[in-house]
């Protein structure tokens, strides 16, 4: 790679720098432990913690140890230098005789703190080296050493400034003891906090400086110099990303102020940077710093390519230094464009192709830089950024050929000769960074001739497509590149190769859908397809150019008459889509024979995009013809999975232009944004690519045509008509293609959607069943209702009678006829065509179905055949839905051990019923056994209930008497039947007859509960609040005649809220009365949480099946049947008092 690197005293490289610590005292101790200081310091990183919340950093401490010079400290500390600068100051000795220290060494060193003090300096360390021979040395260390004497005269308050170490090593071998690792972290901590305090007293005066920028007298050179110092700190330590971003805050600081120039006044030293641009050479890259370039600043005497080229170099060194060589190509482009920016802001006069001479080199700098990059996975990275170097030099390189005379074709003039002579002048620089570098040289041997300069292009423009190609864009290789390349070669006047880009371009553009790019590439390649003869693509391009909306108008005519004349000079057929030539908006198809089902018209709604009216010869459909539905379906299937796209929306995305202006008022930048991005930008499957579209001429044998059609600029609607053809047969119909033929050599052609179909079929005949009102029908009830027939699209035919029959548990009959049945045959009234209908008023009346546990809709069916002269007899079926009018519940109520049966009926019809007196009787055991006596009213005859309204009935068991018939050995299961009579209240004579089975279980009560709360342990008082109380159960097991009391448990749970009881006691357990016991007691305490009328616990009874281990046999519950367990005191309360307080009492 050719860098500039300045020689001898010209170069600075921070790199050979390190920060300087002073060293006093005893040289001779120093300079024997120096080597293995400077070598253990520089042995590992430390990490520096900054202040005000910055970023920790690993540093590596590479330090330089010069002696102390008392002459030289001032003007060090004046200086605004941060490199060379002593960043700490130490002192040695190793005197460890008390005499000696108070008769030599505290004058010395007392001398010594007086020049720190004098110069404010408080970096300093005081260490003491301690040295014993521990194998000889048997006698106790005094009580106050040397160190201990130093510590407490010099470092009293700074007690870390003064250090001592026992037995130093003598090499970088022995370094491992812990007195010398401490010292040596000691040291290290020290520095960094010299440094830190260092930064943050100049970034302090950085700051200062900055804040009088308004002064007339404020120079950016000089401020530029003040950071800059700061970044070379920085990039002495190692800490190269924060050395970039004192350089980066230049560049933008540097911007703001060429920008804020426009708006206000230029400040004196921006004047400096206004003076006419003499040299031009770039260097982008220097390993050292030149300081005369430096010395250029500080004399404000370099141009604003110079000072750009030093500040975008010295951010490359160290990114370069940081191993991020990508991010170098990544800024170059910004880099170029902002000089070039700058130039034109600042109104600097500049030789004409001198500013693309500089981009040449700089573009050219940046590419030998990227190529020397050694790993692969930073060339990649590289490569993403240079494919536009290479485009953007490509530009510069074809305006400074046409500058020059150097393009094909052209002849250098006198005066362009001398243009090249001044360009190839400038490119030495007035400051001798640099010689001829290699990009200088290429450059100066491409302006040299027309062949050097054709050959050096094409060299460039072939590296960028295949970088643009190798990172996968290829829309950039072609669209851009390819554009360049393509006017290079109307030049050469290669239209061949020229056709071929342009060709690749309009590919991209019309993917994407960029009107206006198609647009530009069309008409170059018109000229090319006219020069090379290829009428097909002419023809097809004109046609293009004169359907485009985005090209003038006067430039659409003439593409418009250049193609209809070269149609009419050539034989060619030329067949083309449609697409935006002419757009289809709306088909219709429309059907006016109700015989045939075949449309009479189809009527075309589109838009054409031609600049003028043509008479086009002919218009025409092709049809696909499926001879039956069945043979169809595979092809409908097919149809799902094949392209579709919808008329009335264009596959286009809502594309607006979208202008930027600055704050002034110019124009910043321009582009476009896609609306809703998201509802379009999805990814495309590939079966929904539109097919490449076959023609064939036989595909319109028969077809829907019209003849000599006027299409007009704009919205059309054409009528096509259908052409007689014998051949016409029952089956599916497609519409298929659609031609337009412009001129008797020039169609057009498009597919249609293959959602348009019609159908040449058969109907079926179909039934209807019409309610009145719209209202459903009643199971039960004797409704009134229409059947409608429709008769299919058949032959003319005579149906002689309509046989009618029905679902059993459905019966009707006719609107004369009172006699209910489930098949009937009506005489048809006359002679039936096709799409002919019979209305037939019926009455229907479904039976109740049991009503327990059924559903509230009854099902039933019913079948219409038409009986004709001959064998074609249809069969229709109609289902018909009943909701039930009645719906009806039952229940078991008790009360200690009597026992009531209680039904519930609800009424669901629009219209009220009138309920007769109902009964209920025992199936099983017979009535005569089983007593039920009715507690129901019977001063009415008739109970009328509306649609919602529920009404009760209830009888109670006697039990008494049932046991004195059974004596006692009643069955615990009772079949009951419930009978009564309903009809509508309009007509009350009309009665059905209403039955509802059912049947109770376990109805006996088995267990009787009784519960309360009392104060514990004192009967008859109240309970308190917070206070224990007793909660008492009494169980007592029911006696029936003849049943023997057998051994049984049962186990109970005692459920309170948990928000007025806490039980105390146990709350659940297993009960078991023994045999022939009949009562049982349980006691638990339990603690009322708040005063009131609480409800009292409730319990839980469960039987109980205890364990059997002997039989393998596990405990196991079993819930009681309703009724088997009464709780007398269920929804009982009690009084709580509140609790006694101290007043109360």
């Amino acid at each position: 790679m050719t860098t500039a690197n300045p020689k001898g005293d010209d170069a600075l490289r921070i790199s050979d720098h390190k920060p300087l610590i002073t060293y006093a005292g005893d040289k001779e101790l120093f300079e024997n432990l120096k080597l293995v200081l400077s070598q253990s310091l520089s042995q590992e990183p430390i990490e520096w913690r900054r202040q005000y919340g910055r970023p920790m950093k690993m540093v590596t401490l590479s330090t330089e140890f010069v002696p102390f010079n008392k002459d030289t400290v001032a003007e060090q500390i004046s200086s605004r230098n941060l490199v060379g600068r002593p960043i700490m100051h130490t002192f040695w000795t190793q005197c460890l005789d008390m005499e000696v220290y108070k008769s030599l060494l505290r004058d010395e060193i007392d001398k010594w703190m007086n020049e720190m003090n004098k110069h404010n300096i408080i970096d300093w360390v005081i260490v003491v080296v301690e040295t014993y021979d521990l194998r000889k040395h048997n006698k106790l260390l005094p009580r106050t050493t040397v160190f201990d004497k130093i510590k407490s005269d010099f470092a009293e308050k700074k007690a870390d400034r003064c250090l001592s170490v026992i037995n130093p090593p003598k090499s970088e071998l022995r370094c491992g003891s812990s007195a010398w690792r401490a010292l040596i972290t000691n040291v290290r901590l020290l520095i960094l906090s010299a440094f830190d305090r260092l930064f943050l007293k100049y970034e302090d005066n950085i700051r200062n400086y900055r804040e009088q920028r308004n002064d007339p007298s404020w120079s950016f050179c000089k401020y530029f110099l003040y950071q800059e110092e700061l970044a070379f700190a920085l990039e002495m330590l190692g800490i190269h990303d924060e050395a970039l971003v004192q350089y980066d805050e230049l560049d933008a600081m540097f911007t703001q102020f060429i920008l804020n120039s426009q708006v206000g006044n230029v400040p004196k030293w921006l004047t400096e940077f206004q003076v006419v641009l003499e040299w031009w050479s770039a260097v982008l890259f220097m390993e050292n710093i030149s300081r005369k370039q430096r010395e250029a600043i500080k004399i404000r005497k370099l141009s604003l390519l110079e000072f750009r080229c030093y500040l975008f170099s010295r951010q490359a060194s160290l990114l370069m230094a940081a191993s991020k060589p990508w991010i170098v190509a990544e800024r170059a482009l910004t880099f170029l464009h902002q000089a070039v920016s700058d130039l034109k802001t600042l109104e600097i006069e500049c030789p004409q192709g001198s500013v693309a001479c500089w981009v040449l080199q700089c573009c050219a700098q940046i590419l030998v830089i990227c190529q020397s990059v050694k790993k692969p996975e930073h060339l990649e990275e590289c490569s993403h950024h240079t494919a536009p170097l290479l485009y953007y030099s490509l530009k510069k390189l074809y305006e400074l050929g046409n500058l020059c005379g150097l393009l094909p074709g052209s002849v250098q003039t006198t005066e362009q000769l001398h243009t090249v002579q001044v360009l190839c002048g400038g490119m030495q620089s007035g400051h001798d960074l640099t010689t001829a570098t290699e990009s200088v040289a290429t450059l100066k041997t491409a302006l040299s001739s027309s062949e050097t300069f054709s050959k050096h292009y094409l060299d460039i423009a072939e590296l960028a497509i295949s970088t643009y190609k190798h990172n996968k864009l290829m829309r950039c290789a072609h669209s851009l590149v390819g554009l360049e390349l393509a006017k290079f070669y109307t030049l050469s006047g290669d239209t061949t190769k020229r056709t071929m880009f342009l060709v690749k371009a309009l590919k991209l553009f019309e993917q994407d859908n960029w009107k206006l790019l198609i647009v530009q590439t069309n008409l170059e390649l018109v000229k090319c397809f006219k020069k090379i003869g290829n009428v097909d693509q002419f023809v097809k391009t004109c046609l293009q150019l004169a359907s485009a909306p985005e090209c003038n108008l006067q430039i659409r005519l003439d593409h418009f008459d250049q193609m209809l004349s070269m149609v009419q000079d050539s034989s060619i057929e030329c067949i083309y889509p449609m697409e935006d030539v002419i757009v289809l908006d709306q088909i219709d198809v429309k059907c006016n024979n109700e015989e045939s089902n075949y449309p009479s018209t189809v009527s075309l709604k589109f838009k054409s995009n031609l600049p003028k009216t043509i008479v086009c010869p002919k218009i025409a459909i092709s049809v696909i013809i499926g001879s039956t539905l069945k043979k169809m379906k595979n092809k409908l299937n097919l149809v799902k999975n094949t392209y579709s796209y919808d008329i009335n929306k264009a596959n286009i995305l809502p594309m607006t232009y979208n202008h930027i202006y600055q704050q002034d008022g110019h124009f910043a930048s321009t582009g476009i944004t896609c609306l809703n991005q998201k509802s379009y930008l999805r990814r495309q499957d590939s079966q929904r690519r539109k097919p490449s579209m076959n023609y064939n001429k036989n595909e319109f044998h028969d077809i829907i045509s019209a003849n000599n059609v006027d299409i007009q600029p704009g919205m059309n609607i054409i009528n096509l008509t259908l052409n007689n053809s014998k051949n016409i047969e029952s089956g599916i119909y497609f519409l298929d293609k659609l031609s337009i033929i412009l001129q008797p050599r020039l169609e057009l052609l498009t597919s249609i959607p293959r959602g348009l179909v019609f159908a040449l079929k058969n109907v079926n005949s179909t039934a209807q069943l019409i309610l009145p009102d719209s209202k459903c029908l009643f199971a039960g009830i004797e409704e009134m209702s229409t059947l409608s027939l429709h008769f299919g699209t058949k032959s003319k035919k005579i149906v002689e009678k309509i046989r009618l029959h029905s679902t059993p548990g459905l019966t009707f009959c006719l609107e004369d006829k009172t006699e209910f049945c489930s098949e009937m045959y009506v005489k048809s009234p006359l002679s039936i065509n096709s799409s002919h209908s019979v209305s037939l008023p019926i009455k229907f009346f479904a039976q109740l179905p049991p009503l327990k546990d059924h559903p509230r809709i009854v099902h039933h069916k019913l079948w219409i055949k038409c009986e004709t002269s001959s064998d074609d007899e249809e069969m229709i079926c109609v289902s018909i839905d009943f909701n039930l009018p009645l719906t009806l519940t039952h229940r078991l109520h008790t009360c200690h051990y009597r026992k009531f049966v209680g039904i519930n009926i609800a009424c669901h019809t629009d219209w009220s019923l009138a309920l007769m007196i109902p009964e209920i009787i025992c199936i099983s055991p017979t009535n005569s056994i089983v007593e039920l006596i009715s507690l129901n009213p019977t001063c009415d005859p008739l109970t009328y209930l509306k649609n919602g309204e529920t009404i009760g009935y209830l009888w109670e068991i006697n039990l008494l008497t049932t046991d004195i018939n059974t004596s006692g050995t009643l069955a615990e299961s009772l079949k009951l039947n419930f009978q009564t009579k309903y009809s509508s209240a309009e007509k009350p004579d009309c009665t059905q007859d209403l039955n509802y089975e059912f049947t109770i279980n376990n109805y006996k009560t088995l267990l009787l509960i009784e519960s309360g709360v009392e104060m514990a342990g004192k009967s008859g008082e109240f309970c308190r609040m917070n206070t224990v109380c007793t909660y008492t159960a009494n169980f007592k097991r029911s006696e029936y005649p003849n049943i023997p009391l057998s051994e049984i448990s049962f186990k109970y749970e005692i459920v309170a809220d948990k928000t007025m009881w806490a039980v105390c006691g146990r709350g659940s357990d297993v009960i078991t009365f023994l045999p022939n016991s009949i009562t049982q007691s349980v006691s638990v305490e339990v603690m009322p949480l708040m005063s009131g009328y609480l409800p009292i616990p409730t319990l839980n009874v469960f039987r109980y099946f205890p364990s059997n281990s002997r039989q393998n046999i596990e405990s196991k519950m079993e819930q009681f049947s309703t009724g088997q367990v009464y709780d007398a005191s269920k929804g009982v309360q009690t009084h709580v008092l509140p609790r006694i307080t101290a007043d109360m009492s």
